[in-house]
């Protein structure tokens, strides 16, 4: 038998607590894990027993719950443990993505099934540290480190390119193409003076994207097909579907 593990459920549906402990306590048991769960109707009171709770491995968020939502909940704890496996459980794929700045490890999909619990707790058990990728850029006469998840944006502006991060913007002499081949294929072209990392894109709209910072940035008809394949492609490794 394996280590005990901390399992807390935040849901303010009383029927979906007991389904989620039946089915983590059918998943635990059929691959030999013991665990020790707690549960809270509201994300206030989950926050109020926080600091008591800890260490905790996983907690299951519901994200649609009245006063402090599951997103919320997630940021007061990313603030003091960034390690910890969250979840999201919700009734609705579209608020997948706006997990990418909590670092969610998965989203399950309501109603949800043994099996995705237990692809949940085989994945915190077998994670591995991870090594953020990152480039090196020339700005203003010294070389920038920059880490890839945290560049929403790329523009042109004139002869330079524009770097947004989520705290900054580094200006560099580089032309969109450079910085293309030097991105991962996280990164995609919206338009001719744009390319986006798909990762902080929110949402797609008729002719721009919103991303994770509610920064919108055009799309051009030519490209909009690219971007909503691209937009599907990340976000179907992201979620559970109900399949």
């Amino acid at each position: 038998m394996l280590n005990e593990l901390h399992i807390v459920i935040v849901d303010d549906e009383a029927i979906q607590i007991g389904s989620m402990k039946t089915l983590i306590n059918q998943a635990a048991n059929e691959l030999g894990v013991s665990v020790r769960l707690n549960h809270f109707p509201s994300g206030e009171a989950f926050l109020f027993e926080l600091e008591d709770l800890m260490p905790l491995d996983i907690v299951f968020l519901d994200i649609e719950m009245e006063q402090v939502d599951g997103l919320d909940v997630a940021k007061k704890i990313r603030e003091t443990d960034k390690e910890m496996t969250i979840v999201f459980a919700t009734a609705f794929a579209e608020y997948a993505v706006q997990g990418y700045e909590v670092q969610a490890k998965d989203y399950l999909l309501k109603p949800i099934k043994v099996d995705k619990i237990k692809q949940v707790i085989q994945r915190h058990l077998t994670k591995q540290p991870v090594i953020k990728k990152s480039i090196t850029v020339e700005s203003e006469g010294e070389l920038v480190k920059l880490f890839l998840e945290e560049i929403l944006y790329v523009e042109v502006i004139k002869r330079e390119c524009e770097i947004h991060l989520t705290n900054q913007v580094v200006t560099v002499t580089r032309s969109l193409k450079e910085l293309t081949d030097q991105l991962s294929d996280q990164f995609i072209q919206t338009h001719r003076s744009y390319l986006v990392n798909v990762a902080h894109i929110n949402r797609l709209l008729k002719t721009d994207v919103e991303l994770s910072n509610g920064q919108i940035v055009p799309v051009s008809r030519r490209m909009a097909k690219d971007v909503q394949e691209t937009f599907i492609a990340y976000n179907k490794g992201s979620v559970f579907y109900n399949d």
